[in-house]
């Protein structure tokens, strides 16, 4: 039997003469009907295309007494073209695939059979948020051929593949979002010289962005990592470990591409730096630092920083107070007498142990944060105000952080994208994506049965080299894990800035670019850094340390 629900709308003649031809041969099995009531209802409306990539789905909100929807919609929406995903009464439809709703509202029709009904929609848009990207060029050299462009995020550039030409013009631009303007800074009516190519200047509704003009061709990007020079001080194949990391007394060590500071307690209290030319030349000699002031706490020092050249160490205490607090303390240079910038007895919501970490975030004028992460799992982070590298509010935020991270946390800067910052520790599988206020901006998961990440994967950072973009670890394996600490390097190139670069990261493969293991025994203090920097020769530096293990530096030349 066939049931036909009525509305409580009249019917069109024509639709009551489709539904009773419809009775009279509900039995053909050959014969397909629409839906007869002729009813216009939206029952539910949202945005498929919205936000920046056009990949968001935004709810609108149904006044059904005024036939009137209202969307709230970022800014970077293509709103001259906006698509929807719909609930309708059955058989209905909207008169158009797209609208143009730049005027701030477009009607609405929904058609069924006969009838039809109007919405009038209205879009609120939200503040821009997003800078614009440049996502194609079209240019014509001076022999008349259309040559297609090659754009880099990472280098900031754009390759107009015009080699040899004394001028391009420039054909076609495209970027996101939709209605982003552009200029060339020193073009004349879209003519670009070769003597002087300039910059392709962008701007989206205030939020502005500019890229370098190059004539050349696509250039070849990256890193060569099969040619990586290694210098091994870890027990990989039978290596000599660095005596400071034999045990467990060292648990923190960066490296900033010219020196390598190490927070030892290796027979005492011995903060120290190496250089890596000395490294290289397989002659490293340590450099004491001076330890005036040093005092207090559980340990005296235990983490530490390289900022631009100055070097920072904090101390743990397990029950901070006014008899062990947490003390930081700084060296303009290596040579440089120590100063204590911070004693900090704790307050009412700062209690317990601290000082298994400290990251360090400031920029060259030496503004910033020092940021400490509570050991237990579930607790907060402290973050101190830094001015001119030694000026520290003494007067700490608490910030409650996305997930759980202790211990041996880490919070390191994405290169050329402010406020931007990847987290991890030693307790966290995945690899957290954050704002300067903790605030999650992405992630990747950890995931049981694949091999990233093998376990904690610790001091993660992203390098942009030489046009490309990587994601470099150091595992920390804790216990009985029976896993080796093994520094690994992802390609996380694609992508238009870093969150994309994760999201694509977790939807594809991700083969490592390279890999090396420090063969370590597994340790109760399972802590392991990573560090990064470009030589004066322009080829790529890393480090990778953990505790019982050793460290190894490499050198990496650029892809040719």
């Amino acid at each position: 039997m066939n049931i036909f629900r009525i509305s409580h709308k009249a019917l069109s003649a024509a639709a009551l003469m489709w539904l009773t031809a419809g009775m009279l041969t509900a039995c053909s099995d050959d014969t397909d009907y629409d839906n007869p009531s002729g009813e216009t209802y939206i029952y539910s409306i949202a945005v498929a295309n919205g936000g920046f990539t056009g990949a968001e789905n935004i709810n609108g909100t149904i006044d059904e007494e005024s036939h009137t929807i209202e969307f709230t919609i970022p800014a970077e929406t293509d709103i001259e073209a906006v698509r929807f995903t719909t609930k309708l009464s059955l058989g209905a439809k909207l008169d158009k695939d797209a609208y143009d709703v730049s005027a701030g509202s477009t009607d609405l029709v929904v058609t069924n059979n006969e009838n039809s009904t109007v919405y009038h929609a209205i879009f609120n848009l939200m503040a821009p948020k997003e800078q614009p990207v440049l996502t194609s060029i079209v240019c014509r050299n001076d022999a008349g051929e259309e040559r297609q462009g090659f754009v880099s995020d990472v280098t900031g550039t754009v390759y107009l593949n015009c080699d040899g030409s004394q001028w391009a013009d420039v054909v076609s631009v495209g970027m996101i979002p939709r209605r982003t303007a552009y200029t060339l800074s020193t073009a004349t009516d879209g003519r670009i010289s070769a003597d002087n190519p300039g910059k392709l200047l962008m701007d989206f509704m205030g939020l502005t962005k500019e890229y370098d003009i190059s004539f050349a061709g696509v250039p070849v990007f990256g890193a060569d990592w099969s040619s990586a020079s290694i210098f091994n001080f870890s027990k990989h194949e039978g290596g000599m470990i660095w005596e400071d990391f034999s045990a467990e007394n060292t648990r923190w060590a960066q490296f900033d591409g010219n020196s390598m500071l190490i927070v030892s307690r290796q027979g005492g209290t011995n903060p120290k730096v190496i250089l890596y030319d000395d490294v290289k030349a397989g002659s490293p000699v340590e450099h004491l630092l001076d330890k005036t002031g040093i005092s207090k706490g559980t340990f005296e020092v235990s983490s530490g920083s390289i900022q631009h050249g100055h070097y920072y160490i904090c101390n743990m205490t397990t029950g901070i107070g006014a008899d062990s607090p947490l003390k930081v303390y700084h060296w303009s240079s290596m040579d440089a007498p120590c100063e204590t910038l911070l004693d900090f007895p704790g307050n009412d919501a700062v209690k317990g142990r601290w000082g298994d970490n400290m990251s360090v975030c400031l920029d060259e004028a030496g503004n910033g944060y020092l940021w400490f992460f509570d050991n237990t799992q579930g607790g907060s982070a402290v973050r101190f105000a830094v001015t001119a590298f030694t000026q520290v509010n003494p007067d700490p935020e608490v910030i409650i952080t996305p997930y759980s991270v202790a211990y041996y946390a880490t919070l390191n800067p994405v290169p050329d994208e402010p406020n931007l910052y990847v987290l991890t520790s030693s307790y966290q599988r995945s690899i957290l994506l954050v704002d300067s206020d903790l605030n999650l901006v992405n992630i990747i998961e950890g995931r049981d049965g694949v091999e990233f990440p093998v376990a904690a994967e610790q001091d993660a950072r992203v390098v942009a080299y030489n046009g490309e973009r990587y994601l470099i670890t150091c595992s920390g394996q804790f216990w009985n894990y029976r896993k080796p600490q093994t520094f690994r390097v992802y390609d996380i190139s694609a992508g238009l800035n870093t969150s994309l670069a994760f999201s694509n990261f977790n939807q594809g493969e991700h083969p490592i670019l390279f890999q090396y293991s420090l063969d370590g025994a597994n340790a109760s203090a399972w802590s392991a850094q990573t560090g990064a920097g470009i030589g004066p020769d322009g080829l790529l530096r890393v480090m990778a340390c953990s505790t019982r293990s050793g460290f190894i530096m490499a050198e990496v030349p650029k892809k040719r």
